[in-house]
């Protein structure tokens, strides 16, 4: 592949990355504790933490299909460019593994820590800033998410335009070398 931009692969994480993480879940923890230490004395966690941490499922799946859908949308690559291609989506699906099922134990430790320490005020002491930093973390990857998605639209993109001025290029020799004649 030609163009630089097309799906390149980080291999995991990146620095920018880490800190991005390590930054949202930070402050998602000192936001959740300055919440709790305004909010009166009997506080429970909402429930809509829990259904917050799992918006970003619904980006995630929708990356997983469309890279998924790379696998079958390679016409016009030729051998060497499919096998990289493989490469870089396989290793862009684990990363998306790795999110949900980041997504799905948050929820599912959210939901245990309401459940047993919804009434204790000891546990929540230290449950509610682990889940406003699982909650942060979950809502800014909606950022790498879409990221994602973008990539590999401008990818498809690129592929039809090679694709039709592959065609293109094929109708105007065919033309050249057979004039038509009057």
């Amino acid at each position: 592949m030609t163009d630089s931009y097309a799906l390149r692969t980080s291999g995991g994480w990146t620095t920018i990355g880490i800190f991005v993480v390590l930054g949202a879940a930070t402050g998602g923890a000192l936001l959740a504790s300055f919440a709790l230490r305004i909010s009166p004395n009997d506080f429970s966690v909402p429930w809509f933490i829990l259904s917050a941490m799992l918006i970003p499922m619904a980006f995630a799946i929708t990356a997983w299909m469309k890279l998924n859908d790379l696998h079958s949308d390679s016409e016009g690559l030729n051998r060497d460019e499919k096998r990289r291609l493989s490469h870089i989506v396989e290793e862009k699906l684990r990363q998306v593994h790795i999110g949900i099922a980041f997504y799905v134990v948050s929820a599912l430790f959210s939901l245990f820590l309401m459940m047993v320490g919804g009434d204790s005020q000891s546990i929540l002491s230290w449950a509610v800033p682990v889940l406003g930093g699982l909650l942060a973390i979950s809502l800014s990857s909606i950022g790498f998410l879409l990221a994602q998605l973008r990539e590999v639209s401008k990818f498809l993109a690129m592929l039809k335009d090679r694709n039709a001025a592959r065609r293109s290029k094929a109708k105007l020799r065919k033309r050249l070398n057979h004039p038509r004649t009057n």
